[in-house]
This record gives C-alpha cells, sequence and structure tokens, in this order.
C-alpha cells in the first residue's frame, strides 16, 4: 500500500512539472537589455558569457564595457559592467583567442571623425570578470573605422573600413605566445570592392564579405565575395558569389546548418527587420539567396552579433540597448518557442509602450528636403541642429518631431537630393506631434 501511495505522489509530482506546451514562433525572443544604448559596439563569446564592448550613441562614443552569462534555456543574466577601454571607440570589431579579448581599430571622437588604428586586449577571468584593458604598442597599417575583422590560426585579418576614403586593403598580424600584437602587415590582394560597414564571417576555411555601404551614393550593395588564406603573406585572390536578395549595409551575419545567414542592416535611409540565407557551397561560394519568414522585432542596423551554440544574439543597433535571441528550427528558420503566456504577455507589452518611450527625442523642424519614399529634416534639439532622416510623412517647418536613436552616417551622399550631408541621422520611424 505504502509503495502504490509513494507511486502515485510520484506521478503526481511528474504531472505537477510536466512542462507547459510551447509553440514555435518566426520571431525573436527579448532578452534582457544592455546597461546603455550602443550601435556600432563590438561583442564576442567566452566561456558561456558575452561580452560587449563601445560602440556610439547619437553622436557620443563609448568606453564602457558590459558583459552577461548566458543561462541554460539560452537567455540572459543581468548585465555587469566591465573595466573601460583606454579608448572610447565604435564601429569596430573584437575577437577572443586563448584567454584575451581583442578589441580593433573604430572610430572616436564627435561622430566617429578620430579614425583608430589602435589595438587593445583584456584577459577573460575564471569568474567571467576582465582584466584592466592595456593598449598594444603596434597598431594597424591603417586606421579603420566599421572594419571587421577574422581570427585564422592565431592571426586577427582586419578587412575594409573607412580611412578617410573606403577601403577594399586586408592587414593582419599573427599574435604572439603572451597574446600581445605583433607587427602588422598589409596584403598584397584587395577585396572586389571598397567594404564599410559589411557583415563578415570565418566559415570552414573560407571567409564570407557580404554587402556594403557605397561612397558615392549613400546606398547599400549586395554585392558579396570570398576568399581563403593562401600563405603567410595572407589571403588569395578574393572571388564573387551570389549576390544578396536585399542590398544591406550595417547587417548581421551568422553561419548555421551549411547556410549564413543576413539580418538587419541599412539600403540606405531605411531600416532592415529582414532575414535572408544562402546555402554554403563546399570549397567555398554560395548559392542562391533567399528571403526568410522570420523578421526581427523591429527593423535595425549595425548592432553586435554573438553566436553560442544554436543562439544567436542580436545586441544594440539603431541607438538602442534592445537585446534578442533566437534558434534554429529543423526546415532551418530563425525563430523561438514560446509559452501561450509569453506570447500575451510580449502582445501586452508592445501596446502598453507610449510613443515619447519608444521615441525619447523631441525636436523642431527648420527645414524640410523631400526624397520619397524618405524625408529628411533639419531639426533643432535641445540648442543644436542636425539633419535625421525617416520615412517620408507630412512634415512642415516649425512642426513638432519625435524620433529615437539611429544609424549616424558621416559624409553621406542623397542620390536623389544630389546632396552630401556631413552627418545625417537615419532612424526608422519619425512621429508628429508633442
Amino acid at each position: 500500500m505504502r509503495r502504490t501511495l509513494f507511486a502515485l505522489c510520484c506521478i503526481a509530482a511528474l504531472i505537477g512539472c510536466k512542462e507547459k506546451p510551447r509553440v514555435w514562433q518566426q520571431r525573436w525572443r527579448p532578452a534582457a537589455p544592455l546597461l546603455v544604448p550602443r550601435q556600432g559596439a563590438a561583442a564576442v563569446e567566452a566561456n558561456g558569457f558575452i561580452y560587449v564592448m563601445g560602440g556610439a550613441f547619437r553622436t557620443q562614443f563609448h568606453q564602457s564595457t558590459e558583459y552577461a552569462k548566458i543561462e541554460k534555456d539560452g537567455s540572459l543574466g543581468p548585465w555587469q559592467a566591465g573595466p573601460p577601454m583606454h579608448e572610447a571607440r565604435g564601429y569596430f570589431d573584437a575577437e577572443y583567442h586563448d584567454g584575451w579579448i581583442y578589441v580593433v581599430g573604430g572610430g572616436s571622437g564627435d561622430a566617429g571623425q578620430v579614425l583608430l588604428r589602435s589595438v587593445e586586449r583584456a584577459r577573460v577571468l575564471p569568474d567571467g570578470r576582465l582584466s584592466p584593458w592595456q593598449l598594444e604598442p603596434l597598431g594597424m597599417v591603417m586606421p579603420r573605422r566599421c572594419n571587421k575583422t577574422v581570427l585564422i590560426d592565431g592571426s586577427i585579418y582586419a578587412l575594409g573600413g573607412f580611412s578617410g576614403d573606403m577601403l577594399d586593403t586586408v592587414e593582419h598580424t599573427k599574435l604572439q605566445p603572451d597574446g600581445s600584437t605583433g607587427d602588422w602587415f598589409e596584403e598584397q590582394e584587395r577585396l572586389t570592392i571598397m567594404r564599410y560597414i559589411s557583415g563578415v564571417k570565418y566559415v570552414d576555411g573560407v571567409v564570407y564579405v557580404v554587402g556594403s555601404h557605397d561612397q558615392t551614393t549613400g546606398s547599400a550593395v549586395r554585392d558579396v565575395e570570398f576568399g581563403k588564406i593562401k600563405d603567410e603573406a595572407g589571403f588569395g585572390k578574393w572571388r564573387k558569389t551570389s549576390s544578396l536578395q536585399v542590398p544591406r549595409f550595417g547587417l548581421g551575419l551568422v553561419p548555421h546548418g551549411g547556410r549564413l545567414y543576413a539580418f538587419g542592416g541599412l539600403t540606405g535611409p531605411q531600416f532592415l527587420d529582414s532575414v535572408e540565407s544562402a546555402p554554403i557551397v563546399s570549397g567555398g561560394g554560395l548559392g542562391e539567396w533567399r528571403l526568410e519568414p522570420t523578421r526581427l522585432s523591429s527593423p535595425r542596423a549595425m548592432m553586435a552579433v554573438v553566436k553560442y551554440k544554436d543562439w544567436v544574439y542580436s545586441l544594440g543597433g539603431s541607438g538602442t540597448n534592445v537585446v534578442e535571441y533566437a534558434t534554429f528550427n529543423a526546415a532551418g528558420e530563425m525563430g523561438s518557442w514560446f509559452t501561450e503566456a509569453e506570447l500575451k504577455a510580449l502582445q501586452a507589452q508592445r501596446h502598453e509602450v507610449p510613443v515619447s518611450t519608444r521615441l525619447p527625442l523631441l525636436g523642431t523642424v527648420l527645414k524640410v528636403e523631400e526624397a520619397p519614399p524618405y524625408v529628411y529634416l533639419l531639426v533643432e534639439l535641445q540648442g543644436h541642429q542636425g539633419w535625421v532622416a525617416g520615412p517620408a510623412g507630412d512634415f512642415h517647418v516649425g512642426d513638432r518631431v519625435r524620433f529615437g536613436g539611429g544609424a549616424m552616417m558621416t559624409d553621406f551622399f542623397s542620390k536623389t537630393l544630389n546632396k552630401r550631408f556631413d552627418q545625417v541621422l537615419f532612424v526608422a520611424e519619425l512621429h508628429r506631434g508633442e
């Protein structure tokens, strides 16, 4: 009798602990937000922690860093402040190797006008904290804002970027046994086009470079290329492969299950929430890109991206501190598993956010330049004037207009207006009224 009662109690306990049914949704799941808004930040994963460094908010660049633990279900623990870097920097990249995090290049100063060739590193400690950052004595050959990096066999390669003009060059350094960087060497082989705010990923011996910002027109490009390390001098000849469905720069890029996934970014003035993927061809190259049904929760660009196991994390971007993550189903679609209660909570949260919270910046329109389907507004905000570009609408001089963080572009040329802007902030949403 006692055994029967014990068995019944166990069954009851199991029923009570049974997981609630979950449904697959082609959408990303929110995670703990960053401590501060960051766009153009760099991020790496190390020992089950995500580290986010630098970035910008509006025209100001961050020196700060932060980190969070990845939980067993893919969610993130609370973000904690890490040690500040020696230099404030944004629009750069980072790598992790043998216990060290390296940050490479970027921009600093007002709107990133100071171009950096410097490199810093910090050691990842056993408890997840970082040691103080140390500035490497040997910097890159060229200063590079909006460069991307890859780590291959103990060497860091820096690709493209901006150094007064957009770059099609690659340079590399060999990491030393003590963790320091060696001399940097510019390689003879050049990329097929100038690359700026591209997506770059190393997959099975091949480096893929996806999308870019066109310096002449200010718009995005669809071009994709790939290359392989040839010898100690670096890469062999770069070759073009299948082009994107949607032109993008400032995008996220991750490999999974034999495919390469590109998401978010900008076409020029327009922010993107779309995802597309292409099959990776053995030995190099990509098959045809296809648009995926999954979308980001909102259009976003210039976010930091980390992949850990089967989870992909999008961190900040577009002047926000938003963090979200997704996984993959058997069909290769990006998305998440939700309980019904979680879906209802997300829906309720979306309706509760007031415009003033979603779009915290409020300014007065001084000038309107129509460039359908976009509009450029000269806005006065807290005694400062600057250009803001977003979706076209009924805007007039004297209107009060709300907008949020966005992507600050310098030396931007609008082909429609035949006009070059020293600086323009691209935003996903403009709202007229107080």
